[in-house]
């Protein structure tokens, strides 16, 4: 390739080096500073190893605090400046000479939302390329050869191939899903927009999870693509997005990443609607402080991103880890892995917040988002034996740093709590000695500065919330329309009620992750799951188990605290009252009917919920339009009553790849069943893996067919 930074004539390295110095110079200042501040408090008669380590702990929550703080602060300037990311050649409305595959991965998701998110895209993309192409054959018709040939042209223009093809990846485990989904492609196929492909493969070994699945799709289709742009299930991108990410990929030859920050969408429990404004309002900030300081080093979040195929492939290949789960075996965020790969090997990669119209949706609960969080805690910790690796980029090991700190940060604030409540503890059961064993003219005197850690803690809550305000107020101060967040007013509210309950769910989510934490240390895999993405809400007995030990911690800290320690209830308390209401915070944040109330009060208010979203809405109309043109049956039934679908599932068998390996008993129980079944007339139930076996047995299938026309 040529030289990385051959492109950013008009930004330097110095620059850079610059901007992460102002960065990490002041992080580190603040942190010395108030750690320095804070060993000045401890109680004189402290013993020097527990000063040590109580003086550690600060540091390294302090340190991640004012971290935070530093970056949102330069996003929100970086936001006021209305700047966009310098180094990047500007692509204007260049033609698009390359091809991009839209890559959406799946794993037991559901069928007709999937396959309706493509559709409203696909048919957003031809719409937005037909307009394109019809301006540009109007300004050429101002010629008088082009008058001459204007009008074929213009009736020519849904001729032109489209420089996208979609795939839906599939890594589903699920039989009925798995059939369920090739009967989505082929309802689908038929509402694609001419010109525009959508193609589906289900993988029959899901090795390496999502990683091995773009792996697959890159050694079978990629070298026909020069660029993939990475979906999840619930991704939703604008055309002209996507027009312009592939644009810029084809202009800046040196780039292997782009990443488009998504906003959350579509989603009205209480919880996931706090979480969509929070990302609405305090999200642009925090993108834009990332962006300040990472430039060309930019992560990559998995999703929403475009990759050149050509860094990808010679990048990418990920090491299976020695050893078993959860820190051996196959990388599960294999998202920043990749990105430092790229990296490492001189492509650039980009995180641009000035790229609107990238949507996703985010849990429905607490509950949902720290099953979610449980597997990400554990592919950020396997990056413990990634972070040292050689040649990796400094940056790169600054995100895996960030990653690992996310979720370590909460046992290590729980270690802080917990030892800072020790100490007052033993100062009850063991009182300072004020006259030592020899003889002095004074006593002994223990200092220790209240009024100074009151300070800190004061100086630490306002470096964690000032970002929250910063968003908001780079609202008012830019978004002409205040409606769309409910007005000014509301807008202030929402934040005010945002951060009550933040204060309430954050030692809450502090239990949940230090326990992950706990867990995978103790060797404990989280496994492969489907995420939940409906909205049903939690159950008080779901709940009740989730949180009984979280309001037992709760309860346990205000007895201990009003029993031996009195002065220190009130300030225990913000801490312990969140865990207490554990269980009733969880079920109510789950439930749409709160979220709605919400909405009714203008509280949490965003802009696709004023304004609907064409995209989204698009969406909801394909999803109703796939769904009616659905078959009744499912799974094995299905192909054995439709003899199109039979035919449809055979031919992708072929491609689909080596088919697995089943255990002999079951194959013989599978068979036994359905050869039984079959004068019969019925189906018998069937085991999830005896009905995945049979889906493979293509003899058998084409009997049971043949049987039951």
């Amino acid at each position: 390739m040529t030289d990385e930074y051959a492109v950013l004539s008009s930004f330097s390295k110095r620059q850079v080096f610059f901007r992460r110095v102002k960065l990490f110079g002041l992080t580190f200042l603040a942190t010395c500073g108030g750690t320095f501040l804070w060993s000045l408090s401890l109680p004189t008669d402290m013993a020097v190893l527990s000063k040590v380590v109580f003086t550690a702990l600060f540091f390294l929550t302090f340190g991640w605090i004012a971290f935070y703080f530093f970056s949102s602060l330069f996003g929100f300037f970086y936001l006021m400046k209305a700047r966009k990311m310098p180094g990047l050649k500007e692509a204007g409305n260049i033609p698009l000479t390359s091809r991009t595959a839209v890559l959406m991965p799946v794993y037991n998701e559901g069928t007709e939302e999937v396959f309706a998110g493509l559709l409203a895209m696909a048919r957003a993309l031809h719409a937005e390329l037909e307009r394109e192409q019809r301006r540009n054959l109007e300004v050429s018709s101002e010629t008088v050869e082009g008058r001459k040939n204007g009008k074929k042209a213009v009736e020519d223009v849904t001729k032109v191939p489209s420089p996208y093809d979609f795939f839906v990846l599939s890594d589903t485990t699920d039989p009925k899903t798995w059939i369920k989904e090739e009967a989505a492609w082929c309802e689908t196929k038929k509402l694609f927009p001419e010109g525009i492909n959508l193609y589906y493969r289900h993988r029959p070994k899901n090795t390496a999870r999502k990683s091995g699945n773009i792996e697959d799709f890159c050694i079978r289709w990629g070298g026909q693509y020069d660029f993939m742009l990475v979906l999840d299930a619930d991704s939703l991108m604008e055309a002209p997005t996507v027009l312009k990410m592939s644009r810029l990929m084809q202009v800046n030859e040196t780039t292997g990443i782009i990443q488009a920050p998504p906003m959350m969408i579509n989603k009205k429990s209480l919880f996931a609607r706090i979480q969509q404004f929070s990302g609405h309002v305090y999200g642009p900030v925090v993108t834009a402080g990332l962006a300040y300081w990472q430039v060309w080093d930019s992560n990559y979040w998995g999703h929403n991103a475009i990759i050149r195929v050509k860094a990808f492939m010679e990048c990418c290949g990920l090491p299976v880890f020695k050893g078993k789960a959860p820190f051996g075996g196959h990388i599960l965020s294999h998202d920043f892995v990749e990105a430092s790969l790229i990296r490492r090997e001189g492509w650039l990669s980009w995180m641009l917040p000035e790229l609107k119209g990238s949507y996703e949706e985010c849990p429905s609960s607490m509950i949902d988002f720290a099953a979610r969080d449980r597997r990400w805690c554990q592919g950020n910790l396997q990056h413990l034996r990634i972070l040292f690796s050689h040649k990796i980029n400094a940056i790169s090991r600054v995100h895996f740093t960030i990653g690992i700190m996310s979720y370590l940060s909460s046992p290590l604030w729980f270690l802080f709590l917990a030892m800072g409540l020790g100490v007052a503890l033993w100062r009850v059961f063991y009182p300072p000695v004020y006259f030592a064993p020899v003889k002095t003219l004074f006593p002994v005197w223990p200092i220790f500065d209240s009024v100074r850690v009151i300070l800190l803690f004061s100086f630490s809550a306002m470096m964690l919330f000032l970002p929250k305000v910063l968003g908001v107020l780079a609202v008012l101060i830019k978004e002409k329309k205040k409606k769309n967040y409910g007005g000014a007013f509301h807008l202030i509210v929402s934040m005010i009620v945002e951060i009550f309950l933040s204060a309430l769910t954050a030692p809450i989510m502090m239990l949940f992750q230090s326990k992950f934490v706990l867990d995978i240390l103790l060797g404990k895999d989280t496994g492969w799951k489907a995420q939940n993405r409906s909205e049903g809400g939690t159950s008080w007995k779901e709940a009740l188990n989730r949180h009984f030990f979280h309001m037992l911690i709760g309860v346990g800290i205000l007895v201990l605290v009003g029993r031996y320690v009195p002065y220190l209830f009130y300030w225990m308390l913000p801490i312990a009252l969140g865990p207490i209401l554990s269980v009733p915070i969880s079920v109510l944040t789950s439930r749409t009917s709160v979220g709605q109330w919400a909405l009714k009060h203008r509280l949490f208010v965003i802009p696709p919920e004023v304004s609907s979203l064409k995209i989204a809405e698009q969406k909801k109309e394909d999803e109703k339009n796939i769904l009616q043109r659905m078959p009744k049956e499912e799974g094995l039934a299905l192909l054995v009553k439709s003899s199109l679908h039979l035919s449809l599932h055979i031919y992708l068998l072929s491609v689909n790849g080596p088919v697995p390996n089943f255990d002999t008993g079951l194959i013989r129980t599978a068979r036994a069943k359905l050869s039984g079944s079959l004068l019969s007339g019925q189906l018998p139930a069937f085991e999830k893996e005896e009905e995945k076996y049979l889906l493979y047995d293509v003899p058998l299938l084409k009997q049971a067919a043949l049987l039951n026309s």
